[in-house]
């Protein structure tokens, strides 16, 4: 039976530049990379070309499963949200040319009405399945809104498109008190792919940031069962690497990548 994919989220090496975090991710041996697009968008405004980043990406034999993410769409001002579809096109457009599966549609940071949240994601859905690269809902445990996995999945599940996704991270799930148990019910078609790291056990949940992920394996969280659950529900798709921790941004980024890789397998290892 296929295991899981293993792709680097490139927050986890920077500052490398854009084709380096390409050229690491292949070298290091992942089969996937999940590109920020700010830093697509920064590459292409510095006079390159799109098909430059696909011939690199196509060169170090990387899928691309999900992309970070299209911003602002979760408002109720009719005007904010024309502007931010205006925005989510053209990143659509530019994720397709590069041949992304799926993209991320970040979270506000203040709380909306639940009715809102799900009519947003349903237009966005809609007009991302239109462009070929459908969006999938991200939570962050440290927003006041949508920031556990059951308020994901009660938004995705309400929009009622099979397309919808929603896109889990492990340590987003801690921060924001999600209950794990939650995953199993959520249908593994509705599962994009899946932020893994992990948390450290100082300082307390409420009080850690991004900065404070940890690789897999060298925190708190219990990955292995929840890896053992991915199985049991027949989830082969990606485990995205995405860390932010300051530290390895100051380590070389081909070891972090690398490091990353052999303390990912090691958390998902069968028992």
């Amino acid at each position: 039976m296929p295991d899981f994919s293993f792709c680097l989220n490139t927050s986890t090496i920077q500052p490398a530049s854009l084709l380096d975090k390409i050229r690491i991710a292949g070298e290091a041996g992942y089969s996937g990379i999940e590109l920020w697009i700010n830093d697509v968008e920064g590459y292409l405004a510095e006079g390159h070309k799109v098909a430059e980043v696909r011939t690199a990406l196509d060169d170090a034999g990387l899928a691309r499963p999900s992309m970070i993410s299209l911003r602002d769409w979760c408002t109720a001002d009719e005007a904010k949200f024309a502007a931010a579809v205006d925005a989510a096109k053209r990143r659509l457009d530019l994720a397709r040319e590069l041949g992304v599966e799926r993209i991320v549609a970040g979270p506000p940071g203040d709380d909306v009405p639940q009715a809102l949240a799900v009519e947003r994601y349903g237009q966005i859905l809609d007009i991302s399945i239109d462009r070929g690269v459908p969006a999938s809902l991200e939570f962050l445990g440290f927003v006041k809104g949508i920031n556990t996995l059951e308020r994901a999945w009660a938004i995705c599940g309400s929009v009622g498109n099979p397309a919808g996704t929603i896109t889990p991270d492990v340590w987003h799930m801690f921060r924001g008190g999600s209950d794990f148990k939650v995953l199993d019910d959520i249908p593994v078609d509705h599962i994009s792919c899946f932020h893994w790291n992990d948390a450290p056990r100082e300082p307390t949940r409420e009080q850690q940031t991004d900065a404070d992920r940890v690789y897999p394996g060298d925190g708190i969280l219990d990955l292995h069962a929840l890896a053992d659950t991915l199985r049991e529900k027949s989830f082969t798709g990606a485990l995205s690497l995405e860390l932010f921790n300051r530290d390895y941004w100051k380590q070389d980024p081909l070891v972090v990548a690398r490091t990353g890789l052999e303390k990912m397998r090691a958390s998902v290892a069968p028992g």
